[in-house]
């Protein structure tokens, strides 16, 4: 049990050291692209938007439970992510600014795969 745990903690601590990538679904078309150098575009539907994002253990304090950062047009989203199997799952924890821009949209719970470009 304690072997079960301690693997589950090394695969949640790699999910956050690499999350650089690019993440999709198939319907509604949601994707988000993480570079390495801090540049973040996403598509929501036939909408995208690029800006920046953060990752780190308290980058949304007080809400801990987030990983990610994610600033573009006149907003901000936290979100928490996590690997189970094949698939990354994004929760929305978080949302600031305005409601009508492209972001909201993608602030968002989702199941994503990660795509390999």
């Amino acid at each position: 049990m304690r072997l079960l745990f301690y693997l589950l903690l090394v695969v949640s601590s790699h999910v956050c050291a690499d999350l650089a990538g690019h993440y999709s679904s198939l319907r509604p078309m949601l994707a988000h692209t993480f570079n390495a150098d801090n540049r973040y575009k996403g598509r929501f539907e036939a909408q995208t938007i690029e800006g920046i994002w953060e990752q780190g253990a308290n980058v949304c304090e007080p809400f801990n439970e987030a990983s990610i950062k994610i600033y573009a047009g006149s907003g901000q989203c936290c979100l928490a992510v996590k690997q189970l199997g094949d698939r990354y799952i994004f929760s929305k924890i978080l949302f600031s600014g305005d409601y009508k821009t492209q972001l909201y949209g993608l602030c968002s719970h989702a199941v994503l795969e990660r795509r390999v470009d």
